[in-house]
């Protein structure tokens, strides 16, 4: 399926690495990548993530990435931009705006618009950005990764077995509610002329992604990690911890719980549903457990 190529934005200046920032950089036990379509819990899910005492997560900050040669590893791979792509995600991290030029989560519409969320951070962190042991950099950027990632020829296989400190992640919101999200807020921004407005449309490439992740994760189940929205208790929170390479902290886990709030459906008239369980039979045939979820997620 045919997707546009992310902006790309001539960026040359390199960072410099002082000895503490090496030790940090060496000291990583992951760095996870957002995958799949905009809209899907992402930015609530990298704010829980940015409550972590061991997680760094940089929100957005694409057009940095993909115009700076030095840092994009996901342009002919090798482990010097991989390392300063880690130092660059750290140091952005503490600063930056809302929207594409990115930065921590803390600007980021989830922060803004969840209360609960922002004194749990203050709370433990008060003003400070940047974490004392750093042992996750998240990258929240999902579907202009994917973009990449999922051109015809793209050597995904490959970045895989060039570092074993990557993951990627997807959370599952439900799907007729990302796709809805999606048109609401101007799709073409993301997908181009593919979309225009179409729900339909859009709810296909959402589900699609979904696929592609399933896929992998069957692959390399140790690299990927996805979870559904109505899933989120301390087990699944203690295997995303562990996935990442970061503790199951205790304060970490309660906050989670007590800050992950969903918003409410959308409503649907008969005739998108059915097309949206037509869907779901069609590309998860092979996956009865995870149509079976997908469609109970609906109806909910």
């Amino acid at each position: 399926m045919a997707r546009p190529y992310p902006e790309t934005l001539p960026n040359p200046y390199l960072l410099p690495m002082t000895a503490k920032d090496v030790n940090r950089v060496d000291g990583l036990k992951s760095v996870c990548l957002f995958l799949g379509p905009y809209r899907n819990l992402t930015t609530l899910t990298g704010s829980v993530l940015a409550l972590h005492p061991e997680c760094q997560v940089l929100d957005h900050a694409s057009q940095r990435v993909f115009g700076n040669d030095r840092i994009n590893f996901l342009d002919r791979f090798n482990e010097e931009k991989f390392r300063q792509f880690c130092h660059f995600a750290i140091t952005m991290s503490q600063g930056g705006t809302r929207g594409r030029y990115g930065g921590t989560m803390l600007v980021s519409h989830a922060f803004a618009d969840n209360l609960p969320l922002r004194r749990v951070y203050l709370k433990r962190y008060g003003t400070r950005l940047l974490k004392l042991q750093i042992k996750s950099v998240v990258w929240k950027e999902p579907q202009r990764v994917t973009q990449i990632v999922r051109q015809k020829n793209y050597p995904f296989a490959e970045l895989l077995e060039a570092n074993p400190l990557l993951r990627f992640l997807l959370p599952v919101r439900n799907p007729m509610d990302t796709a809805k999200s999606i048109t609401r807020m101007g799709g073409n921004r993301w997908y181009g002329d593919v979309i225009k407005g179409d729900i339909r449309k859009a709810l296909t490439l959402v589900l699609d992604d979904i696929r592609w992740f399933l896929k992998w994760e069957q692959r390399a189940p140790g690299r990927f990690f996805h979870f559904y929205q109505d899933e989120l208790d301390i087990d699944m929170l203690t295997r995303l911890a562990e996935f990442l390479g970061v503790s199951s902290d205790e304060r970490w886990l309660r906050d989670t719980l007590n800050v992950y709030q969903v918003r409410p459906p959308y409503k649907y008239d008969d005739d998108l549903v059915a097309h949206y369980a037509k869907q779901v039979a069609k590309l998860f045939d092979d996956q009865p457990d995870v149509a079976n979820h997908l469609m109970g997620m609906v109806a909910k």
